[in-house]
């Protein structure tokens, strides 16, 4: 024991203190990732906090949460005794069942089952959360569909109002972006690469890319559509497609007013659009109980709205 204490170096001193700091900066992470925007919005904008992406701060949020891990199984074994004997009546020396650590498996019970049932207060946080995400996005900042810095080049120029990829290529050029005519037809230019390439955000480069054609004339209806996407062919439609799909879960849990609210909406206004296209809605229904009065997806929501969001 005395050469123990004796030790410069000493294991179990060394997994209490990285298993608090790694706790601390897994919360950390955790609490940056709670505010960051979409995916498809931090992508397609170049997103950052603190200089860093949605894309680093989710690989340190990962890396932390491992090391926490791996320190915390080291701390359980050096501290095995301490933590047994929490466990044991004291003058049995026998297992014995405890209010205090009951209780919290109740409430580990209760978080899981009120999470994945959509229950109050569990649904109303995840909505915040949704809120908060969703309040980075501005209509002018939106990509012609999600993930578009996936797609191909030819299918980034597919969502582009009159605009065909010969003239895409050719508003390319004129700004020093390089992209050979007869490369055209290769699924591996990659839209958010090429953005890259030129140390750019993708947004930028499409803002080129568009020339005179602007925004205006792209559809939603493609990418939220099951299957959507496909208009990007190669390697990119997929991405597309399952962007589509795959985000309904979180932007379903928006209510109407906060929609509107993000797109610059009047939310009456919204409610008769919607009325007319059949579906039950009032400002404070989330957009997935709105389009389950139609037994639509919630893609229809989206081309609803359309005229209004043009």
């Amino acid at each position: 024991m005395d050469n123990d204490k004796n030790k410069i170096f000493k294991w179990r001193a060394f997994t209490s203190v990285l298993t608090a700091l790694s706790f601390i900066a897994m919360i950390f992470t955790g609490i940056i990732l709670f505010v960051t925007p979409p995916g498809r919005f931090a992508n397609w904008t170049g997103w950052t906090l603190i200089a860093l992406t949605k894309h680093q701060w989710g690989g340190l949020h990962i890396c932390f949460g491992l090391i926490f891990v791996i320190a915390s199984a080291f701390h359980v074994y050096f501290n095995w005794k301490p933590l047994v004997s929490y466990f044991r009546n004291k003058a049995g020396r026998a297992f014995a069942w405890r209010a205090d650590w009951a209780l919290a498996l109740v409430v580990i019970v209760v978080v899981f089952v009120g999470t994945l049932g959509d229950i109050a207060p569990f649904s109303t946080v995840l909505a915040w959360n949704e809120s908060i995400k969703h309040g980075w996005e501005t209509p002018s900042q939106r990509a012609p569909i999600p993930h578009a810095e996936s797609l191909t080049l030819a299918g980034v120029a597919n969502y582009i109002h009159d605009a065909n990829l010969a003239d895409v290529v050719a508003n390319l050029n004129a700004e020093g972006i390089e992209v050979a005519l007869d490369s055209l037809d290769d699924v591996d230019v990659v839209f958010g690469e090429l953005a890259e390439a030129y140390n750019m955000t993708p947004i930028q480069l499409f803002e080129i890319a568009v020339g005179d054609s602007g925004y205006a004339g792209y559809s939603y209806q493609c990418a939220d559509a099951p299957g959507g996407g496909g208009a990007g062919g190669g390697r990119g439609s997929g991405a597309g497609g399952g962007a589509g799909g795959g985000s309904s879960s979180g932007f379903g849990r928006l209510t109407l007013k906060q929609y509107c609210d993000q797109m610059g909406l009047d939310t009456i206004a919204s409610v008769e659009t919607l009325k007319k296209a059949g579906f039950e809605a009032t400002p404070e229904m989330t957009i997935r109980a709105i389009t389950e009065t139609a037994g639509a997806h919630p893609s229809a929501f989206r081309v609803a709205l359309e005229p209004q969001n043009q």
